[in-house]
């Protein structure tokens, strides 16, 4: 069994060989055939030439004529009259050897011509037959010539650019090499750079040649997909700090809760019992939080797709606030029923009004408009609002842009990019503006995918 090289190098080195090497070949048999076409049609010239001067000759002299045409009649051909009994009647040179046999048939008639050529080829020689007549006999003219000169000589020709077929298949293989070698330098710098990055320094990068080739444009790529492990590394990282940050807390208010009553040796007050279960509480959401935003980054949010009234869904949220704050709530609903997950969706109305009654000084509306392919509901409220620098980095995990609200406050920074990854799941986008009343509107587009309005 033959086995190949595994290197590119070796690869393209022995394809440059055979490449050249095949060409050559074909172009010596080709040359060779070519040679050998052209000498013969030259030698079958020629003999036909002197078998016409002999058959003259013998037309008017008879037999004895053939003396007086041997000086027209070139080396290694022969001369040859048969008398219509089949003997030879005159041969030139004298005791000349003949072969082949003289055939019936008036005219010239040629025999034996090799318009190619091949190794190895053995000698047949070129005859050509004409027949007259004299003093009321009939002769024939055979005239014979030898093939192997000319056989020879491109014999020859093709052996000479044979032998130097080797040394042009070397020449091109060494050629190749080097080339192959110049060219994969970069990338083995490529390689040994990349087999030195690890988990701990992804912020190194590839080493990008000057010239703008395909070995430039890989080493680019490669680095873009660096930056964007580092990125995702960073922001992993980031995630969970941020994640046991945001635990730590509740976790310490349990602990500190739990060691003042084993402190006290009564049973849990109802102050402290109530702290706890709002901590509780809180720890809930937070792992939660926490456990829709590890599926959405691993394997995507699985929905249970049925037919949603997204207006009742926000008509309880908006009853629910009014209810509960001293905001003024003002609802603007149109029926809008799509296809999706309701339990998500109304995580999504839940998130946005409850950040918008946070940052509300009193006045919060909520609104939804029914498209031809889609929904909007749209979130707004009257508080500071958001800078346009800060819209993108809201939907961050873990953002505040208020730095000095407590936790209680502000929530756990992860409402709005549950809202985001809910939004995505669903084929949908969420951004945020300028409400008509200066604070932040979030609006949130969604299609109706396979359902249809109400």
């Amino acid at each position: 069994m033959i086995r190949f090289p595994r290197g590119i190098r070796s690869r393209l080195t022995i394809l440059a060989a055979v490449v050249t090497a095949l060409p050559l070949l074909i172009g010596v048999l080709v040359v060779a055939n070519l040679l050998q076409r052209s000498l013969t049609a030259n030698l079958q010239h020629e003999t036909q030439h002197t078998a016409a001067a002999v058959t003259s000759a013998v037309a008017r002299s008879g037999p004895s004529g053939v003396a007086g045409t041997t000086s027209s009649v070139s080396p290694g051909t022969t001369v040859h009259v048969f008398g219509s009994d089949g003997r030879v009647v005159a041969e030139y040179p004298r005791e000349s050897r003949w072969t082949g046999e003289v055939v019936p048939g008036d005219g010239t008639i040629v025999r034996g011509n090799k318009g190619y050529w091949l190794p190895g080829d053995l000698d047949q020689p070129l005859s050509v037959q004409a027949r007259t007549t004299y003093g009321g006999q009939q002769f024939t003219v055979l005239v014979q010539a030898s093939q192997e000169a000319q056989h020879e000589a491109v014999s020859e020709a093709a052996k000479l650019v044979l032998i130097c077929i080797p040394f042009l298949v070397g020449g091109a293989a060494a050629l190749a090499w080097v080339l192959t070698s110049r060219t994969l330098q970069p990338v083995e710098a490529i390689r040994r750079q990349a087999e030195r990055i690890t988990a701990r320094n992804l912020d190194e990068r590839l080493p990008v040649g000057p010239v703008k080739d395909e070995v430039a444009t890989l080493a680019t790529t490669m680095n873009e997909m660096l930056h964007r492990l580092y990125t995702a590394q960073e922001s992993q990282q980031r995630f969970v700090a941020d994640a046991s940050h945001e635990l730590r807390s509740p976790v310490a208010t349990l602990q500190a809760a739990l060691e003042i009553a084993a402190t006290d040796g009564h049973r849990v007050s109802t102050e402290n019992a109530g702290l706890m279960r709002r901590e509780a509480d809180r720890l809930q959401e937070l792992i939660d939080g926490l456990l829709l935003l590890t599926r959405s980054d691993n394997r995507g949010l699985v929905l249970r797709d049925r037919d949603v009234d997204l207006d009742d869904i926000v008509f309880h949220h908006a009853t629910r606030l009014a209810s509960t704050t001293d905001l003024t709530v003002e609802s603007q609903l149109s029926p809008a029923r799509l296809q999706g997950d309701p339990e998500r969706l109304d995580q999504v109305v839940r998130n946005l009004t409850d950040n918008a009654a946070r940052h509300a000084r009193s006045w919060l509306q909520v609104r939804t408009v029914a498209g031809d392919d889609h929904v909007l509901l749209t979130v707004g409220d009257d508080g500071t609002g958001i800078a346009e620098e800060d819209r993108a980095r809201v939907f961050e995990r873990f953002v505040r842009l208020d730095e000095s609200r407590t936790r209680e406050v502000g929530g756990s920074g992860l409402g709005l990019a549950i809202v985001r990854e809910i939004v995505r799941a669903h084929g949908g986008t969420v951004q945020v503006d300028r409400s008509a009343r200066g604070g932040a509107q979030f609006t949130v587009r969604l299609p109706y995918t396979s359902a249809t309005r109400r």
